[in-house]
């Protein structure tokens, strides 16, 4: 159980250390590479138009990278509500995006899914970040005697769930964490009409 934890682990990391540097640092590139060509043709508003789209994404690629490397060093002490209470401001500091969060209180959760449940809040806040192109987000908890429901909406360009875009490995994560967690990843989503995200764990599975 422990080696393939740690293996679980390792491949959540690789996704997400391919899904922010390794994504990002290649997109910068072929800007840069588009800077040395516009500026031999002594293009300078194409390539005043290529920077600031460049200094956009290493912003954006920064703030994903940040947002991924605070949820790997959340101190395990941490209460589940204050560790997503976290998660939250982290997310509004890095992104700049308006996030509501809704929690029962008391927020009673076994504690044998209590990571599953902050992962998932972290790694659908990484993928508002890095695809959602979203304004508004929202983060809803509630619970019932049997089931948890974690509830995860922006409002941003949205797809369609049956066609998942390339380099969306994250929801490959999400659906992974859902299912140790004995839970179910639900995908709400069309083209210009936001994404919802819903995470359902029953609690006696727990």
């Amino acid at each position: 159980v422990e080696n393939l934890t740690l293996e679980t682990e390792r491949q959540r990391m690789a996704r997400e250390l391919h899904d922010t540097l390794a994504q990002g640092l290649a997109g910068l590139i072929l800007q840069i590479e588009g800077l040395e060509l516009h500026l031999e043709q002594g293009n300078q508003e194409k390539v005043a138009e290529i920077a600031a789209q460049a200094k956009k994404r290493a912003r954006s690629t920064l703030a994903e990278a940040r947002q991924v490397i605070g949820a790997l060093r959340q101190q395990d002490s941490a209460s589940t509500a204050e560790s997503i209470t976290h998660e939250i401001e982290r997310f509004r500091q890095v992104s700049g995006i308006p996030c509501e969060l809704t929690l029962p209180d008391p927020l009673l959760i076994p504690e044998t899914i209590s990571e599953h449940v902050v992962r998932c809040v972290s790694e659908g806040l990484a993928n508002v970040i890095q695809h959602a192109q979203a304004t508004a987000v929202s983060v809803k908890i509630t619970a019932t005697d049997e089931t948890l429901h974690v509830t995860i909406q922006d409002n941003g360009h949205g797809f369609n769930p049956d066609q998942i875009p390339a380099g969306h490995y994250g929801l490959i994560g999400l659906r992974e964490r859902a299912r140790l967690a004995g839970g179910k990843l639900t995908i709400h989503s069309q083209p210009n009409q936001g994404t919802t995200l819903t995470f359902n764990v029953p609690l006696e599975a727990a």
